[in-house]
């Protein structure tokens, strides 16, 4: 086990730590003696990584492209002092050890944001003003085992990095769904996959975690190292350290049917009535992966279904799909591909809001027979009536999501040792309910984010009218004003409080990097 220090005996001696990290890393006198001396984060940060820190000015390119490189004009429009790009784990156990001592010795700007691809849309999510952002985006190295069972993976990777070499091996792992989406922050969420009805959640299927502790160690957890360390990772978000490298299982597979299927909105009590059936454990295919979005361009809906089925060997369409293939259809883009071109469609649909304000905000409900069915259509009636009012928001993309998420899926979390999601206290079929929201103005955005903690209040006091409320918000998807760690469950809570205190007892992810969602003290 990685000793962790209490406090006491004064902040310097609380920091001066029992072990050693690595030779590269310079002796923590002279760090705590560099940042006295220069009294800034940023100063200290640029004198033990030169080259690795960029400013707040036009002429640093390296500034400007990693705040353009956010998917949200929200997040891009904070501006830290500085950004720090390390480039290895030594790197980043550096920048977090100086910001550590600089922040509990109550330097200003010494706060700091960790972020990966930064496709968190709310503001501080993974950025900060005028502290320090450690953007993670070079840590993006791709490494697979001699015998293709495990695969490295940088958490700065999008997934359009990774794909592509398991593609070529006929391998993948558990991961995202749109190339554009990072690593990091997907798999220490949660992670849904198009192989989750096969393998369960991303977190699920990892074997160990390089992370970074608030101390400045190097760790590893996995199941037989740092245990409660591992399991709080999965689902527990930023509130821990930094990861440098995720080592994922890897499975055989080959090309495999995937593509859009575009509906005319009418179809939608249908759809309504067939996601019930499909979203049944009883009958869930498990190859079957499938997102329904509802789409208003200009108050207008229309029906999008990004529809996966990871068998490429059988005949279009299989039975899970036959009854949604049968309805009108405007369009169909199915076809045999590997992962990433599946990946890249995806993406590329999403493309048009890039550098938009952006807004995600969801719930889960419980699939219930016919009920579920009327619940949705209600529900796309509460989402049409605001899609309405917000018409004359400039640019407006809103969008209403059906993912599901059955019991057969979530409960295979306890074959790997579980993770915190709490989604071991049920026994139901669910589905995920998703709004995103693209707009171009700032000025909108007060507006809009009313419009939709009201849709989302409504929608919440609908699913206990009808008896299909569910506690559950899956965190990456969630607005900055909800609390998807609380709904992990009150044990959960607590473990991941204790948790935190063992490896971070003076606080540091809690208070010094306000960003994400925090398990509290």
């Amino acid at each position: 086990m990685v000793h962790i220090p209490g406090a006491g005996n004064g902040l310097l001696a609380a920091q001066l730590f029992s072990f050693t990290i690595a030779a590269a890393i310079p002796d923590k006198n002279a760090i705590w003696n560099e940042i006295k001396q220069s009294g800034a984060c940023c100063t200290a940060l640029n004198y033990f990584l030169p080259d690795k820190v960029h400013y707040n000015n036009l002429t640093d390119l390296g500034y400007q492209s990693s705040q353009l490189s956010f998917w949200s004009a929200q997040e891009a429009a904070l501006q830290p002092t500085c950004i720090v790009v390390p480039t290895s784990s030594q790197d980043v156990s550096l920048a977090v050890t100086i910001l550590s001592l600089g922040f509990q010795a109550g330097i200003s700007g010494c706060q700091f944001a960790v972020r990966g691809a930064g496709h968190t849309p709310w503001a501080g999510a993974a950025n900060i003003d005028g502290g320090v952002t450690i953007d993670t985006q070079s840590l993006n190295q791709v490494t697979v085992s001699s015998n293709q069972g495990t695969v490295s993976v940088g958490p700065g990777n999008r997934w359009g990095n990774v794909y592509p070499t398991l593609d070529n091996l006929n391998v993948a792992m558990v991961g995202g769904r749109l190339s554009h989406v990072g690593v990091g922050g997907l798999v220490i969420g949660g992670g849904i996959s198009f192989f989750s009805g096969r393998y369960g959640f991303a977190c699920d299927n990892l074997q160990a975690i390089e992370i970074v502790l608030a101390n400045g160690t190097v760790a590893t957890a996995s199941s037989s190292k740092n245990a409660d360390l591992f399991k709080a990772l999965k689902g527990g978000t930023n509130n821990f350290g930094v990861v440098t490298r995720f080592d994922a299982k890897l499975y055989p597979q080959k090309p495999f049917w995937g593509g859009t299927i575009v509906q005319p909105a009418t179809n939608k009590e249908a759809l309504f009535d067939f996601f019930v059936k499909f979203t049944n454990s009883s009958t869930y295919d498990p190859y079957a992966a499938l997102i329904t979005n509802f789409a208003w361009l200009e108050g207008i809906p229309s029906v999008i279904n990004d529809v996966v089925y990871t068998n490429g060997d059988v005949a279009w369409p299989p039975p899970t799909y036959a009854p949604l293939d049968t309805m009108a259809k405007i369009l169909s883009t199915m076809r045999v591909a590997h992962l990433s071109n599946i990946t890249d469609e995806l993406a590329a649909s999403a493309a048009a809001t890039n550098g938009h304000n952006n807004l995600l905000t969801t719930v889960t409900f419980v699939n219930k027979g016919n009920v579920s069915a009327e619940f949705m259509s209600q529900v796309f009636d509460l989402a049409d009536a605001t899609a309405k009012q917000l018409i004359t928001v400039v640019g407006l993309v809103y969008t209403m999501t059906l993912q599901p998420l059955p019991y057969t899926i979530y409960s295979k979390s306890a074959a790997t040792g579980g993770n915190v999601l709490g989604l071991d206290r049920f026994n139901e079929d669910l589905i995920n309910l998703l709004f995103t929201l693209s707009w171009q103005l700032p000025t909108d955005n007060v507006r809009v984010e009313a419009a939709m903690q009201q849709l989302e209040s409504d929608i919440l006091a609908l699913e206990k009218q009808m008896g299909v409320f569910n506690e559950f918000v899956y965190l990456n998807y969630a607005a900055q004003w909800q609390d998807p760690i609380s709904g992990y469950g009150d044990n959960n809570v607590q473990f991941l409080k204790s948790v935190s205190k063992k490896y971070d007892p003076n606080g540091v992810f809690q208070k010094g990097v306000p960003g994400g969602f925090k398990v509290g003290t």
